[in-house]
């Protein structure tokens, strides 16, 4: 699934695409993507799909009452907008700097932020190699006043070792 928490997206299927205005203009909806299911491959769009849940009052809540609420609705009724022509969009992957980030098909804008390279192994083991020998370990305060621990002679527990065996008689 390309479609990350955050993303803005516009919904392009199902009952609940279009929001009609004053003027009776059809305008598809749009929201902020709050919750991904990878498993179920469902999301939860701000703003879209809005059901009605009846709750009971409880200790979190008091009153109770019925509450509105977004529901999920699938990964393939929704498309992410591009940040430039905000129109839906597709999705391609590409190298940047070293890092694979996500693009707008339509504009070739990058939707993710640019995050710094990964550090390649030679660079890690140089650092560990370099921290180790630069600085000497710290010895705590508490290290320091702490006293030493006495030697404590082990004792020999015997243990019964003797079992009855049971005759023909059972006794």
């Amino acid at each position: 699934m390309n479609i990350k928490t955050g993303d803005t997206v516009v919904v392009i299927a199902g009952g609940d695409q279009f929001a009609v205005d004053k003027k009776g203009v059809k305008t598809r909806k749009t929201g902020r993507v709050l919750k991904i299911d990878r498993v179920k491959n469902t999301v939860i769009v701000e703003g879209v799909n809005i059901v009605k849940k009846h709750q009971r009052p409880t200790s979190a809540n008091d009153k109770g009452g019925i509450v509105e609420i977004p529901a999920p609705i699938h990964a393939s009724n929704v498309a992410i907008l591009d940040p430039k022509t905000n129109t839906p969009t597709r999705i391609g992957h590409r190298i940047e700097n070293g890092v694979k980030v996500r693009y707008a098909k339509k504009s070739g804008q990058t939707l993710d932020k640019a995050a710094k390279p990964a550090k390649t192994k030679a660079e890690k083991v140089e650092k560990a190699a370099t921290s180790s020998t630069d600085k000497p370990a710290k010895v705590t305060k508490a290290a320091k006043e702490a006293k030493p621990v006495k030697a404590v002679k082990s004792q020999k527990v015997e243990k019964n070792t003797s079992v009855q065996k049971k005759g023909a008689s059972g006794k």
